[in-house]
């Protein structure tokens, strides 16, 4: 029997290749989605020291970050993936591509998911639920 273009075994069809496609779009996006290394809380910080001295533009201040990759490399703090994603960032940097070193930095800071500790951390802040009014200049008015 021929396929028939209408229909409810049509609207089926297309209903499968509509799933089958939208299955192979996200396989092949998935690996650009979140696949960046993630780094130990105590680390994080070198992602954001690289991304200022990226953002700057700053010699300088790259080199000082790449020797304390490298020392805390060796001092076993800083992981081999870790070390090798922030170096990776350092090489566009000195080779003259600073826009791609900051693409990739804020990629990696992006790529960041909370741990155990940031979300324990979340769990206990406190936050005020009394409302703050503002004063005419916008600043918190004084509670009387």
């Amino acid at each position: 029997m021929p396929f028939s273009s209408i229909g409810p075994a049509a609207t089926s069809r297309r209903s499968l290749r509509l799933a089958a496609s939208a299955l192979v779009a996200l396989l092949l996006a998935a690996p650009g989605c979140g696949g960046g290394v993630q780094f130990k809380g105590e680390n994080r910080d070198l992602i954001i020291s690289l991304a200022t001295a990226v953002s700057v533009r700053d010699p300088k201040l790259l080199d000082e970050n790449a020797a304390l990759i490298e020392k805390l490399h060796n001092e076993g703090t800083c992981s081999d993936a870790e070390c090798d994603a922030l170096r990776d960032i350092v090489a566009k940097a000195k080779s003259g591509d600073w826009e791609a070193a900051e693409t990739s930095v804020y990629a990696l800071r992006d790529a960041q998911e909370p741990n155990a500790e940031d979300l324990k951390n979340l769990a206990e802040r406190k936050l005020s639920h009394e409302p703050r009014t503002l004063g005419p200049a916008g600043k918190p008015a004084k509670k009387s």
